[in-house]
């Protein structure tokens, strides 16, 4: 498990070599486009609920600004892989066909099946990221308040987290090899380091939002620069991901 956790931290590394090698660079022009149709409904509503408050000085209306942003922000990992699902589905696709060094007649249809099976697994792991941090919060109130116990919860709530995002990342190359639902959920839960190592890095990219340092240097733009920090990880999460399938797959 730790070999393999810390083959998907090594994973990262392969993949920023490989875009070079392979000429990915257009999916990383594809990610950024995407992201910027994705933020304009974000910073359109923070325009007008500015605009409004500056029309009427005693409404409180930035109040509702904030819970918007930071609603997106919370769920912006998942948002991102469900929202970029087609432009990752042809960059595991086309790493397969390149590592492989077999090509597949492109398909729409294939394609199509392949986002939907990728919107259903990412939705299927944040349902059981959120219960499973849910339960982890509710046995938290009844323990005593204690650093240890804290400390705990966080470390747990971090490999939870950081295993359902890699598992999402990771089955963008398993539909490659046509694995079916239920085969892989099997092989994540047989390679369940290489997941956690995986999700760990993208997770760290979407907490950095939250320090103070960044909100204070970037103010309410930190959101935005961290969702196209976050989009590029992702994507070099998804083509690191497809070589350590295939390195495990070989073995």
């Amino acid at each position: 498990m730790l070999r393999e956790f810390l083959l998907g931290i090594y994973a990262y590394l392969q993949a920023i070599y490989y875009i070079k090698k392979l000429n990915l660079y257009r999916y990383v022009a594809f990610v950024l486009l995407m992201l910027l149709l994705f933020m304009f409904p974000i910073v359109f509503f923070d325009v007008i609920i500015n605009l409004i408050s500056s029309l009427i000085p005693y409404a409180n209306t930035s109040k509702y600004a904030d819970l918007s942003v930071s609603f997106v922000s919370g769920l912006s990992g998942f948002f991102l892989l469900i929202i970029l699902s087609p432009v990752f589905s042809m960059v595991s696709e086309e790493v397969m066909q390149k590592l492989s060094g077999k090509s597949y007649k492109f398909s729409i249809r294939q394609l199509f099946k392949d986002v939907i099976r990728g919107i259903k697994i990412t939705i299927r792991n944040l349902l059981y990221e959120y219960v499973s941090i849910a339960l982890i919060s509710i046995i938290l109130y009844f323990l005593p308040h204690h650093n240890i116990v804290s400390l705990f919860a966080k470390i747990l709530i971090f490999l939870i987290s950081s295993y359902f995002y890699g598992f999402s990342i990771i089955d963008y190359s398993l539909e490659n090899y046509r694995y079916n639902y239920r085969a892989s959920v099997g092989f994540i839960r047989n390679h369940v380091g290489l997941a956690i190592g995986l999700g760990s890095i993208y997770y760290t990219m979407i907490s950095i939002n939250d320090i103070s340092a960044v909100k204070l240097a970037l103010g309410h733009l930190s959101i935005y620069w961290s969702g196209f920090g976050e989009a590029i990880i992702a994507l070099i999460g998804v083509i690191g991901a497809g070589i350590a399938v295939k390195q495990l797959r070989n073995k």
